[in-house]
């Protein structure tokens, strides 16, 4: 959870919640003073918050490593919020199916403040390591997940998306905003996003809008893979197993 603009102290729920957003597949254990440092809070609030997330289950500490870790009651959870997004649900087989049909990993995604999070993903047989995971967040703007549900979005989010930053992560990221709008206003007018390197260098990406029952674009389906695999030659099949797996998708909504 990101620091709200001119806040300088936040309750302890707060700092609680912040704390187990800290925790990734990329950063799975973490000390006390990582995250004093990274909360801002002192190690002995630092302490206080991780005990007492501790005595609920929801952190756990290594014993002989003093590192802490996410624990067990959050695992108890996962049904309950995997339940409130039944489009994973729904959109299983037809990942699959994409799956095995492109050759490449599939996700599903949503947009989560300026990035976009990883609600599903179906590996293929030589998935790109830890690039994507269940939980991964992205930065929005230069990932094809994210332009696929930001070209269908009010300006203001846009625009909100924008006063956040567009840092360069690659040569080919795009850093203009006007760069961006135009981008957005293609990939609204195609139905299908393309991210070449904007993210990670090597690395292609293919995403679609998919449109909930009243029509409104809030999720994304994608594939991914390295640019010997998805290049000018593959692109038009890949694209239109996307699109097309994204309207069916779209239509069992």
């Amino acid at each position: 959870m990101e620091a709200r603009k001119g806040r300088t102290s936040f309750s302890s729920l707060e700092n609680a919640l912040r704390l187990l957003q800290l925790f990734s597949m990329d950063e799975t254990e973490l000390s006390i003073a990582d995250i004093s440092e990274r909360l801002y809070i002192s190690k002995s609030t630092a302490h206080r918050l991780l005990q007492t997330l501790k005595s609920e289950g929801f952190i756990k500490k290594d014993g002989k490593t003093n590192l802490y870790s996410l624990g067990t009651s959050l695992l108890a959870m996962k049904k309950v919020i995997h339940s409130r997004f039944p489009i994973c649900q729904t959109a299983f087989p037809f990942l699959q199916e994409l799956v095995s049909l492109s050759g490449e990993s599939a996700h599903i995604a949503t947009l989560y403040g300026a990035d976009v999070i990883y609600l599903h993903k179906v590996e293929c047989d030589h998935p790109i390591r830890l690039l994507s995971y269940v939980g991964k967040k992205n930065p929005a703007f230069c990932t094809s997940t994210g332009q696929a549900i930001l070209a269908y979005q009010p300006r203001e989010t846009i625009d909100r998306i924008i006063a956040h930053g567009l840092p360069s992560f690659t040569s080919r990221t795009i850093t203009s905003p006007s760069a961006l709008l135009e981008k957005l206003a293609q990939v609204k007018q195609q139905g299908y996003a393309i991210s070449k390197e904007e993210l990670h260098e090597g690395v292609t990406s293919i995403s679609a809008p998919i449109r909930t029952h009243n029509r409104d674009v809030r999720y994304s389906i994608s594939i991914a893979g390295p640019i010997q695999r998805i290049n000018d030659r593959s692109l038009p099949h890949l694209v239109q197993l996307v699109v097309q797996t994204a309207q069916t998708i779209s239509a069992k909504l």
